[in-house]
């Protein structure tokens, strides 16, 4: 069977986690990256052999099988839709999109098209996270009734032009990290919210730096959500997460997203783990799999708008002090 041919959309932190997973994925190879910042596009190319390309028209030209979308959210629905439009399966980062008029395009745009979409909602192919996931599928908590995920950290230093500090473009934590939160709760627990309450501070950061937000879902279960970027850079990332259920508790928790981090001169940032980036090698593992099958999706790109609806519901919950019902709220 020949390689699934790849081409990525951005060469920063994010894509470089995906073009190192696509080189250890037997079956495909990177070939065009395209980023705004040259050097940065070039120094990933460098790394697997692929050639850089001025933009998605150069990524697609190549004859591509696959993109990978790896930019900031707001320009998710341009680069999806049409890498969609050109029969390109779609990994798309997450959160699907900055808005929800944005998102839903993106879902109705794979609806349409030949190719798969998948969120890339990492959280799910982390090995304690899809353990706990197995854990409760298999019973062993009985009805889960309570959630607690939380990850606390500095404000990324790593973005482009500092884009992250930009809540119009990133949306601050709430969208950007704890709708990792969100996909998560509801993907483990089953069952989709339907009430969202905040509260969150302003700090040195940022608006909506830090924020506690709590999940009705419909099943009856709790979830909170603690979610930070204004704890100390020497204070490192932590998370928390426990589920608990009729029949049992499950808690873990570690303190980093992966084993190490790379810092060069020139500014570039690169994680590292030494058990081999396994959520990013095991997703886009699944999702080059679903490929070559013709989908499923492994995270439909229904679920990414719904983690990015809970998101947003929470950062207005924050701006206006009151509770969210989601059966009848629109962004505004």
């Amino acid at each position: 069977m020949p390689d699934l041919r790849v081409g990525v959309a951005g060469a920063g932190l994010i894509a470089g986690e995906h073009v190192r997973a696509y080189a250890a994925t037997p079956g495909t190879q990177v070939v065009a990256i395209a980023d705004p910042v040259a050097d940065k596009a070039e120094r990933l190319a460098s790394q697997v052999g692929a050639t850089v390309v001025a933009d998605l028209d150069g990524i697609l030209e190549t004859g591509v099988d696959i993109v990978s979308v790896c930019t900031p959210p707001v320009s998710h629905a341009a680069l999806t839709i049409a890498a969609l439009r050109a029969g390109a399966h779609v990994l798309c980062e997450k959160p699907i999109a900055r808005s929800l008029g944005d998102a839903r395009r993106i879902v109705e745009a794979a609806g349409r098209a030949t190719g798969i979409l998948m969120i890339a909602h990492v959280s799910r192919f982390e090995p304690d996270h899809r353990q706990a996931k197995d854990v409760v599928d298999a019973g062993h908590l009985g009805t889960v009734q309570m959630a607690t995920h939380s990850m606390t950290t500095s404000l990324p230093g790593w973005s482009e032009n500092d884009w992250l500090a930009d809540i119009e473009q990133s949306g601050g934590p709430l969208v950007d990290l704890a709708v990792h939160s969100f996909d998560f709760l509801a993907w483990a627990t089953g069952s989709h919210p339907v009430r969202v309450h905040a509260v969150g501070a302003d700090t040195a950061v940022g608006p909506a730096s830090y924020v506690l937000t709590t999940v009705r879902y419909a099943s009856g279960a709790l979830g909170l959500v603690e979610t930070s970027w204004a704890h100390p850079v020497s204070y490192g990332f932590k998370l928390r997460a426990e589920l608990v259920g009729t029949d049992g508790r499950l808690s873990w928790d570690y303190d980093h997203i992966n084993g190490g981090t790379t810092y060069r001169t020139g500014g570039d940032t690169s994680w590292f783990d030494p058990l081999g980036n396994r959520g990013y090698r095991t997703e886009i593992a699944r999702f080059t799999e679903a490929a070559r099958r013709g989908g499923p999706s492994p995270v439909a790109a229904e679920d990414g708008l719904a983690a990015l609806r809970t998101a947003l519901a929470a950062l207005e919950s924050v701006r206006t002090g009151h509770t969210i019902d989601l059966a009848t709220w629109e962004a505004p």
